[in-house]
């Protein structure tokens, strides 16, 4: 009878001498084609929260859509939609498929000022909705604006 320990140590260690000569992961870009919102309220039905507080940091980097992406820390005063921590993390959404990438006009969440976030579930961490319409300053009443805002104004 053949132990089910010592087999599965035979497989593994054929299974890793196989892989030894895969070499390196190949990172793969894609372009995204983001949807476009007419309102924060449309873009509002396809998050999976909607948050209103202010950027404290960033955490670090991740890849997302083959680009290196920023990861942030949020201090969240309120949930508009969905609930969570009172500190996330977020992952900014890059723009693909544009020179400058992954934030040809700037990361939106690099600042401290009140902003709304529209975001989507992405494991223990928060995402941007998009990369264009995930980000909103907030208005005086932390509430979400019924247009977007202009583009001189974020």
């Amino acid at each position: 009878m053949t132990s089910h320990r010592a087999l599965t140590a035979v497989l593994l260690t054929v299974g890793v001498a196989a892989l030894g000569g895969c070499g390196t992961a190949e990172v793969s870009s894609a372009c995204v084609d983001w949807a476009d919102y007419d309102t924060p309220a449309d873009a509002a039905l396809d998050a999976d929260a909607v948050a209103h507080g202010r950027v404290t940091g960033q955490t670090g980097t991740t890849y997302l859509f083959g680009e290196t992406a920023h990861v942030w820390e949020v201090a969240v005063d309120a949930w508009l939609q969905g609930s969570g921590a009172r500190t996330i993390e977020v992952v900014s959404a890059p723009r693909t498929c544009e020179n400058g990438s992954p934030y040809p006009d700037g990361d939106p969440l690099d600042g401290t000022d009140d902003v709304i976030l529209l975001l989507t579930a992405d494991g223990a961490r928060w995402q941007t909705l998009t990369g264009f319409q995930g980000v909103i300053p907030a208005p005086p009443a932390g509430e979400l604006p019924s247009e977007w805002p202009s583009p001189s104004t974020g």
